[in-house]
């Protein structure tokens, strides 16, 4: 006789809801029209928001700061070297005045600025920046940007080229003579967009600062792939010591430059006129050959993906990614593992090994380690003291809305990039529901196959197919008891091998078991691929069973009323995805 127990309540066999995804704006025709104003607003809209830390918690992060007896020599300097002076009325700069006193031009107010960071810059040996003031030149940049920051940190050694590129700005900065809500606004919003300018550029940036100064107060900025954050501003005038600091500590960082936010286990090579890079997985090599996908790095905060194709040093060819997940989330190595390991169990060997076929092969997966620790994002806020103090502030962009579209030189704007394509539920993002402050890893995955994503299939005969072996690699998936839960025409590649095609799925980063009862607090998504109840992210298409009555003869608190069960993606979402990928195909492609 069986042994009586208690059956599950049901509410123990109902699974948490799925994670939350939201589309990104750098993904939409607006971002891409190559508008500054435009791209500003999507940038902006995607981050919603900074984090507000306190000055020294941040500026503690940057690099070694002076002690007290070299903090005095180097005051000690600046007066002998008249830039700063000692009286009566205590120390004060020989030449910089507070701004919002100044009649003249913003240029011409803030030039004295350049010869205080010099002084304190030329204090650190081996110092590799300099400032550089230079309002009215826009620097070189592999990108449609006509952004001009009000001055930068750039970096001396490795230059570009003689003339400043966005490859070489270490610390942007942003200047206003008026501190009010509207300067506020626009130094903010400006140097959003030069830190992101900086981080979508250049792949060989793991982070970048930033500095904004609005009449007599500065604040310090930090962008890494897991936020952006911004410090409460301290007077330059009266906080003469942590000014010293600041500017001590980033020339420290600059000495190898990863404090700055370089990485050492990537570096950019040039070929005659093109650009490469030497990227380091482990102990291994590899350079690049061609870009596959570097869109994934156009949104601030996210994974920052790029994707290229490389060959290693015995002149194989390799597809390598670099990405940034979630610190709590397993590698994309990992979960194909586990992919593979849930096959083998549920699925007939000849269905393994076809399986096999139509998942991307990865030949290994590293974090990145740099100074013997995996490379993380930075915490701005460290000990006790900070704990449970960070705050969150909303980005505005009512300036940017009330503005005309700035047109690039190389053509009107077309329809779909108007602002109004933003409005008025573009603007909205999906709202976060972490707490605490987000944290990041960079990793390297490196497959064995390269191919070309379906999107960028020139036949359409070889992009059905493509798209048809991606419908079976969904099949073996979900047999082997796993959602992708991001199909789209970026994630599946056609693989040719001796003049045989097949379609290849990949990108696993967000597969997950059916029954998984791991959530985290927001994704991206695919839009214009998702199913329309992920977009809705509610049931819309439920079974009616036959016990319930009509509609007219129910009563109040009816028991046969089906209870909304938490959301969560299933089979047919990602088989919808295909649909929706199939649609574009027809519109889209072009033979």
């Amino acid at each position: 006789m069986a042994t009586p127990h208690t059956p599950r309540s049901q509410k123990s066999q109902i699974l948490p809801p799925d994670t939350v995804p939201f589309t990104r704006h750098t993904s939409q025709t607006d971002y891409r029209t190559g508008d500054l104003k435009l791209g500003r607003i999507a940038v902006l809209a995607d981050l919603g928001r900074y984090l507000r830390v306190p000055f020294d918690s941040l500026a503690n992060c940057v690099g070694d700061v002076p002690s007290q007896p070299d903090l005095e020599q180097i005051r000690d300097h600046l007066i002998e070297s008249k830039i700063l002076m000692d009286d009566k009325n205590g120390l004060r700069w020989t030449e910089l005045t507070p701004p919002a006193q100044s009649k003249g031009s913003e240029e011409k107010t803030f030039q004295p600025l350049g010869r205080i960071i010099s002084g304190i810059l030329a204090k650190v040996q081996n110092c590799g920046i300099s400032f550089s003031s230079n309002p009215n030149r826009t620097p070189l940049s592999q990108r449609n940007n006509t952004s001009r920051p009000d001055g930068y940190l750039v970096r001396d050694d490795k230059r570009t080229a003689p003339w400043t590129h966005w490859f070489d700005i270490a610390v942007p900065f942003e200047f206003k003579k008026e501190r009010n809500t509207e300067t506020l606004r626009d130094d903010e919003q400006k140097i959003i967009w030069s830190l992101h300018n900086i981080m979508r550029e250049d792949p060989c940036r793991r982070f970048a600062f930033g500095i904004t100064i609005e009449d007599t107060q500065l604040r310090l900025w930090l962008s890494n792939r897991a936020f952006v954050a911004a410090t409460e501003p301290i007077n330059f005038f009266e906080n003469i010591g942590g000014v010293i600091s600041l500017f001590y500590a980033l020339a420290s960082a600059s000495i190898n430059m990863k404090g700055l936010g370089w990485d050492p286990t990537v570096e950019r090579v040039r070929n005659g006129e093109e650009i490469q890079y030497r990227f380091t997985v482990g102990d291994k090599v590899f350079i690049t050959t061609r870009e596959i996908a570097t869109y994934g790095a156009d949104s601030m905060v996210g994974r920052g993906t790029r994707v290229y194709e490389a060959m290693d040093i015995n002149g194989e060819k390799v597809a390598i990614k670099d990405s940034w997940r979630e610190v709590d989330r397993p590698s994309e190595g990992e979960i194909l593992e586990k992919i593979l390991a849930s096959c083998e169990n549920k699925l007939r060997p000849e269905e393994v090994a076809d399986a096999k076929r139509h998942f991307v092969g990865i030949q290994l997966w590293e974090d990145v380690i740099i100074d013997d620790a995996r490379d993380e994002t930075l915490r701005p806020m460290v000990g006790d003291e900070h704990d449970g103090i960070e705050k969150w502030v909303a980005i505005g962009l009512e300036p940017i809305l009330s503005e005309r579209p700035h047109l690039p030189s190389t053509g009107d704007v077309p329809d779909s990039g108007r602002l109004s394509a933003f409005l008025p539920t573009q603007l909205g993002i999906v709202g976060r529901h972490e707490t605490g402050i987000p944290r990041r890893v960079h990793g390297r995955t490196v497959f064995k196959e390269v191919g070309v994503v379906v999107k960028d299939v020139t036949s359409l005969a070889d992009n059905l197919r493509c798209l048809f072996d991606g419908l079976k690699a969904l099949y073996y998936l979900h047999k082997a008891g796993w959602v992708h839960r991001d199909f789209s025409i970026g994630n599946v590649i056609w693989v040719v091998d001796d003049n045989v095609g097949i379609g290849k799925l990949g990108d696993f980063e967000y597969a997950k078991e059916v029954d998984s009862v791991t959530s985290h607090d927001v994704r991206t998504g695919t839009m214009h691929f998702m199913a329309v109840e992920v977009e809705n992210q509610t049931y819309l298409f439920r079974s009616i069973t036959p016990h319930l009555r009509p509609l007219g003869k129910r009563k109040p608190h009816d028991s046969s009323l089906l209870r909304n069960p938490p959301f969560r993606m299933n089979f047919l979402h990602d088989i919808e995805s295909v649909w929706w990928a199939f649609v574009w195909i027809f519109f889209y492609h072009t033979d």
